[in-house]
This record gives structure tokens, sequence and C-alpha cells, in this order.
């Protein structure tokens, strides 16, 4: 299985852990639909670079630059935009939202980079 896969299982998983505490009553709904937005926030992000790895690796070294650096811009906007509306129009726990973005945007740029690493090993 592929590291793209393993690390949005976890997220998967974790989305599906957040959603029994907050029926189980752990959790306050407010905060554990604040962190599952954050996952989805940045299981998109992480979706789009996954889709551009896929695409620019096999061509060459100019295209494959143009995406990764490129994307990195794109999906920053794209993280932004969808940082600002959660904020803006969703009833979120800011706090818990903020925390738990960072977070997830941590543990996908972890992936992030060894996919990228292992793919150029192989080239």
């Amino acid at each position: 299985m592929n590291k793209s896969r393993i690390a949005l299982l976890i997220s998967l998983a974790a989305a599906i852990v957040i959603l029994f505490l907050i029926l189980l009553e752990i959790i306050t709904p407010i905060l554990g639909y604040s962190i599952l937005d954050a996952i989805v926030i940045t299981s998109i992000n992480f979706v789009v670079f996954a889709s551009a790895y896929a695409y620019s690796i096999k061509k060459s070294n100019k295209t494959f630059l143009l995406f990764t650096i490129g994307g990195m811009g794109v999906r920053l906007l794209l993280m932004l935009v969808l940082v600002f509306i959660s904020i803006k129009f969703l009833k979120v726990a800011l706090l818990g939202f903020i925390f738990a973005l960072f977070i997830w945007y941590i543990f996908f740029l972890i992936f992030e980079i060894a996919i990228v690493r292992r793919g150029l090993e192989r080239r």
C-alpha cells in the first residue's frame, strides 16, 4: 500500500474516532466538528498534492518542478480560502480548529516529503 493511501486511511480513522467521541459526548459537538473540518481541509490539500505529483512524476524535470513548486502556491491559496470560509461562515471552535489544522498539516507534510523523496530516488 502506498504512502498516500496510508495517510488518507489514518485521517479517515481519526475522523471516525472524532465522530465517536462526539456521539459519546466526550467532546463537544462544536469542537469535534471543528477538528473534522480541519481534517477535511488538510485532506483536500493532500489529495491535490497526490494528484499533481502522480501526474508530474513521469514528466520532464521542468514539468515536475512546475507542478511541485507551483502546486505549493496553488494549494496554499486553496487552504487559505477554505480556512477563511470555515472561520467566517461555519461555527467553529477557533482554538481547536487552528490547532487541529496545524497538527494535520504537519502530519500530511511529513508524508508529502517522504513521497517526493522516494519518487526522486527512483527517477
